[in-house]
């Protein structure tokens, strides 16, 4: 009787354990190199957004983090008002909350200065493992630069909340 307690605890052990598998990860696994693996995930398009304001003015999708990311960043030469600014972080945090329904958890760390760390690491918060993507840099750091990091943390912020509350 104890050994089918014991063997129905390891059980629901491993079913809760694997339950918080981040399912972006088993896709990782089939990608080798350490540019492609950063790529995979930053291009990862979202297909349940909703086409807005947004994407009609920019006309683009606006569906991976890239493409938010790599827009924010240009705001200022492309002359974007502040409500469309405010409309691209909103983007942001939809993009972060339909990963993480998707089980694909992932956060975004910008690193720069004499070595900078480029690829992706594992982290677990709350008991989810977390794809952390480290997306490297320079010795320069800019305006471009600042404004990446401000829309990654926004996109940190959303997926760091909704892993601590589920």
């Amino acid at each position: 009787m104890k050994k089918i307690i014991y063997l129905l605890l390891i059980s629901s052990f491993n079913s809760i354990t694997f339950g918080q598998e981040n399912k972006l990860l088993n896709e990782l696994r089939k990608v080798k190199e350490v540019d492609s693996q950063v790529s995979f995930i930053m291009d990862l398009p979202i297909k349940n957004l909703k086409e807005d304001v947004l994407t009609d003015k920019l006309g683009s999708e606006l569906n991976t983090i890239s493409s938010c990311i790599d827009l924010f960043a240009r705001m200022d030469e492309l002359e974007v008002n502040k409500d469309l600014r405010a409309d691209l972080k909103k983007r942001t945090e939809a993009i972060a909350t339909e990963l993480f329904k998707a089980k694909c958890y992932v956060l975004l760390k910008n690193s720069g200065g004499y070595a900078p760390v480029y690829g992706v690491g594992l982290d677990t918060i709350s008991g989810k493992k977390v794809a952390v993507v480290h997306l490297g840099g320079d010795c320069s750091y800019d305006e471009s630069d600042k404004k990446k990091e401000e829309l990654t943390a926004v996109s940190n912020s959303t997926m760091n909340m909704l892993l601590r509350e589920h």
